[in-house]
């Protein structure tokens, strides 16, 4: 995001709903979205108990009071703070073998890394992290260290010595507040008292962590993350954020008192919508919402995009569409590409597309176009704040992104596969439902040996039934000798039906 960019969050809520959208430059990027009865879990801290242990897989599986197991991997285990006591000495010795550091029915402590994803249970880790506007606690932690974003030797001085001093002096300072903190860029040139009370209040958060854990023994939450809008503000660079608008004067209040804590200066304001016009349709949230779940997007140039997300990865296909050129092809593949970087980057980041993500530019020859474009993607994803790795043009002309995945995407938030594709994105054909009909029929007939058969199936099915009457129906007869009656099921999809004798 450039120096310059400058940012509101809009915030539409409704019961049971909140809808966070963070506009930059007045262009929506992100839309973030929680529901009462689908909380996001993410940064959360339980007591938990391992109930299997897979050194195959060289992880455990965690009971830490959700309806799935979550996923623990050896390298998400900080092996010091849980090891058993007689296998310390392997465990400060790094041998990487899960046996030495859990056992079933041992009881820890984990955050979540990443929400459950279909079949997959939450990611986990023992390493824990508790985050503040300007410093990261971690009380497992060695060493502290300052964001590489704080590049001026002066400032980086500065803050060192400022967090040695105030750790020097907390009032918590003989108290298990022991552990690592990593100053946030957000620290750079600020106050230390601010980053002194950030400090004490990561120290009494993380004793309160301590207070819940020493109590009982069943799975339960001990630290829950800040809800959206909250995470979002505390999260964003100091001075980037200008405005806050909601429709909900309870949000509202409750942010304002939120940034006074936590003393962030908002210089537009917190303001109250309260026109008719509901808020997302008055600033195009919506409408860019339901841009983002279609799979294709228009280039400005007549170029598009085809975007397709699976379990496995994200793809993104680039194409010349009605942008065809006249004189000069490779100009004109090396035009549409660099127009789609743009598009591209705010599509990932307004989808929340994670994971892998394939790009499929347009063939380019010639090597100073592939190098612009690809240094073009790079500085578009710049402004995205969740981690992000590019490479380079592979063989066959594709560049792959890893993009860290933590939440889930705007689709999989808002969607649900479909009940008649099972998530596939399509369905049989007419034809090869009433292929697979005539086999089941066949199967039925030899097994048996009825002289009727009953036929229960989709409207349009029995029209492709009826369409081929004289080679289904006629053949089947004179081959089986056995007559068969079809019934019409409207509540039936395409791809169901039943044969049974009759």
């Amino acid at each position: 995001m450039s120096k310059h960019s400058r940012s509101q969050i809009l915030i539409n809520s409704q019961s049971g709903e909140v809808r966070v959208a963070l506009l930059e430059d007045e262009v929506v990027q992100e839309i973030h979205i929680e529901r009462t009865n689908d909380l996001s879990i993410v940064g959360n801290i339980y007591r938990a108990v391992v109930t299997r242990v897979m050194p195959g897989l060289q992880a455990a599986f965690v009971d830490f009071g959700s309806e799935r197991n979550g996923f623990l991997h050896i390298d998400d285990v900080f092996a010091n703070a849980i090891a058993q006591p007689n296998q310390q000495t392997n465990a400060s010795n790094n041998i990487k073998d899960i046996r030495y550091l859990l056992r079933e029915g041992q009881q820890i402590s984990v955050q979540v890394l990443k929400e459950p994803v279909a079949e997959k249970g939450a990611r986990l880790s023992t390493k824990l992290a508790l985050a503040s506007t300007y410093a990261v606690y971690k009380p497992n932690g060695s060493g502290h260290k300052i964001s590489h974003r704080i590049n001026a030797k002066d400032e980086r001085t500065r803050l060192e010595n400022g967090l040695a001093e105030i750790l020097d002096t907390s009032p918590m300072r003989q108290k298990n507040c022991a552990g690592s903190y990593i100053l946030r860029s957000a620290a750079n040139n600020i106050d230390l008292s601010l980053l002194a009370a950030d400090v004490h209040f990561l120290q009494r958060l993380w004793l309160g962590v301590e207070a819940k854990r020493a109590i009982g023994n069943r799975p339960s939450c001990l630290h829950q993350e800040l809800p959206v809008e909250q995470r979002l503000i505390r999260d964003l660079p100091v001075g980037e954020l200008t405005q806050i608008i909601a429709d909900d004067k309870r949000v509202l209040d409750k942010l304002k008192k939120f940034c006074d804590d936590i003393k962030i200066d908002i210089p537009n304001g917190l303001n109250y919508y309260s026109e008719s016009q509901p808020l997302f349709g008055k600033y195009g949230i919506d409408l860019e919402v339901e841009k983002a779940l279609q799979g294709r997007i228009e280039l400005d140039n007549g170029g598009y995009l085809i975007i397709d997300q699976t379990e496995a990865m994200a793809t993104v296909d680039v194409n010349t569409g009605s942008n065809v050129g006249r004189h000069d092809p490779e100009k004109t593949v090396y035009q549409t590409n660099l127009c789609s970087v743009t598009e591209i980057a705010h599509q990932i980041r307004l989808r929340n597309l994670s994971g892998i993500i394939v790009i499929d530019f347009i063939d380019m020859q010639n090597t100073h176009h592939r190098e612009h474009v690809l240094d073009s993607l790079k500085s578009a994803m710049k402004g995205d704040r969740t981690d992000v790795f590019i490479s380079k043009f592979t063989e066959l002309g594709l560049v792959q992104i890893r993009r860290k995945r933590t939440y889930q995407s705007l689709r999989q938030l808002l969607h649900a596969d479909c009940s008649n594709c099972h998530g596939y994105g399509s369905v049989k054909s007419v034809d090869t439902v009433v292929f697979e009909i005539w086999r089941e029929l066949k199967r039925v007939v030899d097994m048996y040996n009825c002289t009727t058969l009953s036929v229960r199936a989709s409207s349009e099915v029995i029209e492709g039934i009826l369409a081929s009457k004289d080679t289904f129906m006629k053949t089947f007869n004179e081959i089986f000798k056995c007559k068969v009656v079809i019934t019409d099921e409207p509540l039936f999809t395409r791809e169901q039906f039943d044969v049974t004798p009759g």
